[in-house]
């Protein structure tokens, strides 16, 4: 609508399978994140690092009207990380140079693609050789299609200030959802879930419904913790991830850390709210319920609570699912524990390992065809 504060664009959406619920209330969640990165950590006070990063979500409003529809704030200038990794253009390379294209990379439609990179993971879902797999989508899929999303910033912003605060937007905005996403088990990660605002190169995420580790549960489970694909390191400069991104993840990560318990309290109503699908007894959808009617707080969604909180205590317990359904017979092929008896790690040390697991290409050739691991 347009009124005498200008337009107001929304979107109406209508939900096949998730709940438009959980937007909300995540929404909700990240603006009470956003209060406490400005702040800083305990050790911090107000004013801290994080807050002198400019660190924080970029949220947008969700009304929902009923369980499967809602209407949601336009987010205005994104661009799906898909659909801009297709416009960048490789200007060091000759105009007949297949790797010119930023499109060739992100080209789903493309049987040949697909077929390449399932071949790379059947010889770790069929054969039990993950080293191999790895080696295979690296050789296949990595070095024939690098990353050229560094391009599109050198495009987009011609200005060198610009530029530089755009990437440097893109990179802390990045670590910090990566830090949240991490902590509430967010996946679903694809290109199309990731957009980018092409004012000022920040990171949006959109379509929360795969919360609380629920993407583990896939029939191709999402084993990485966050997106940290090739094309996102490429746009972060020569030093990669190794800057601005580690800095900032391990800042949003002393600051979720410092306030465990405020965030426990928080999400500990995500038990009581019926929209989490834990909550519900199977295909009928009812709530769980014992002999008096009173509401019975699911054993799957007190173990999650004991995750996040595993996790707030710098707890790698991440397990993926797929070493207990296939047999490895290469070397490393040790078996993940369920996570229990895994020690807490310092802030360094957790925001270290978090970065080896979402770059690890043992677990990039595990995903699931769509998701693109080599974007």
């Amino acid at each position: 609508g347009e009124g005498r504060f200008g337009e107001i664009h929304f979107l109406v959406k209508k939900e096949n399978k998730g709940d438009l619920r959980k937007d909300a209330r995540v929404q909700d969640l990240n603006n009470v994140l956003n209060r406490l990165l400005v702040g800083g950590g305990k050790k911090g006070g107000n004013g801290g690092r994080a807050g002198q990063r400019r660190l924080q979500l970029r949220t947008y409003s969700v009304t929902c009207l009923s369980e499967d529809t809602g209407i949601m704030e336009w987010v205005p200038k994104t661009v799906s990380l898909r659909n801009v990794i297709s416009d960048c253009v490789n200007c060091q390379v000759d105009a007949e140079n297949p790797k010119r294209r930023g499109g060739r990379v992100t080209e789903f439609g493309r049987r040949a693609l697909r077929e390449q990179f399932v071949r790379c993971q059947e010889l770790y879902v069929n054969q039990g050789k993950l080293t191999k797999a790895a080696e295979e989508f690296e050789r296949l899929m990595l070095k024939p299609y690098p990353p050229v999303l560094y391009w599109w910033f050198i495009q987009e912003f011609q200005d060198p200030h610009d530029w530089y605060d755009a990437r440097r937007r893109f990179t802390l905005s990045a670590a910090v959802w990566s830090a949240v996403g991490h902590i509430l088990g967010l996946g679903d990660r694809h290109t199309e879930n990731i957009l980018v605002e092409t004012s000022c190169g920040e990171v949006v995420h959109v379509d929360f419904d795969c919360l609380f580790d629920k993407a583990l549960k896939l029939a191709r489970p999402e084993v990485v913790p966050f997106r940290l694909t090739a094309n996102m390191i490429d746009a972060m400069g020569s030093v990669g991830y190794e800057g601005a991104f580690r800095g900032g993840l391990i800042e949003t990560l002393t600051v979720l850390r410092d306030h465990r318990e405020l965030l426990l309290a928080m999400l500990q109503p995500f038990l009581l709210d019926p929209v989490i699908s834990w909550k519900k007894s199977g295909v009928s959808g009812e709530i769980l319920k014992d002999d008096k009617g009173l509401e019975i707080e699911n054993t799957e969604a007190r173990k999650n609570i004991q995750i996040i909180d595993g996790r707030l205590r710098g707890v790698y317990n991440l397990v993926n699912p797929n070493y207990k359904k296939i047999k490895r017979i290469d070397k490393g092929g040790e078996v993940e524990s369920e996570g229990h008896g895994f020690l807490p790690l310092g802030v360094e040390g957790q925001a270290h390992k978090l970065i080896l697991e979402a770059t690890s290409t043992e677990n990039l050739v595990q995903m699931y065809v769509g998701w693109m691991s080599w974007v």
